[in-house]
């Protein structure tokens, strides 16, 4: 997609309350400078979080994903967004499986990191 193409994004890239149901674009993870605010919040994304997000490293805050219809596991590769400190939103979504231990790279986070309402084990 045309989108990741917008590689110097460094923050509010808010595509909230719409009725997006197609696939999170991998090209989007190409937004290396984004640091705060990534929120396709509360449409009805059905696909799994596409692994290249990680290179989103540069993140720091408001990496919302939640209220979606988002499946499969978490990627392992989130685990790379270790500057995160805050609003990890990924809840109400059907994500299974288990947290990966990888996450825990994310030493910096100091508060909401939301998970609730999934289907985690």
């Amino acid at each position: 997609t045309q989108l990741g193409q917008m590689s110097a994004m460094a923050s509010n890239f808010n595509l909230r309350s719409n009725s997006i149901s197609s696939s999170i674009p991998t090209q989007l993870g190409q937004m290396v400078k984004m640091t705060e605010s990534f929120s396709p919040v509360s449409n009805s994304i059905s696909s799994s979080i596409p692994t290249q997000l990680g290179q989103m490293s540069a993140m720091t805050s408001s990496l919302e994903l939640n209220s979606n219809s988002i499946s499969s596991s978490l990627p392992t590769q989130l685990g790379q967004m270790s500057a995160m400190t805050s609003y990890f939103h990924l809840y109400s979504n059907k994500i299974s499986s288990s947290i990966p231990t990888q996450l825990g790279q994310m030493s910096a986070m100091a508060s909401h990191f939301w998970l609730y309402s999934n289907k985690i084990s």
